[in-house]
């Protein structure tokens, strides 16, 4: 995962961003979709954005993913 980190982050959207924030902490996408008011399908497909965009495996890669490239500290 060399990929350089500010155009990744650059190539997530801002609710992307804020889904993997939610990821990361623990939430189930029903939980995410409660908390920003929207569908629990439309959070499974930002996830699934996200999981193309950062090139993971599945969503313990992907927090993983963001924990190592601190998108937790932006």
């Amino acid at each position: 995962m060399n990929d350089d980190i500010g155009s990744v982050r650059d190539w997530l959207t801002v609710r992307e961003r804020e889904v993997l924030k939610s990821v990361a902490m623990g939430l189930s996408a029903k939980e995410i979709a409660k908390t920003l008011n929207i569908a629990p399908r439309t959070v499974e497909r930002h996830i699934d954005h996200i999981r193309l965009k950062t090139r993971t495996r599945n969503r313990s890669h992907m927090v993983a993913y963001a924990i190592e490239n601190g998108f937790m500290d932006a």
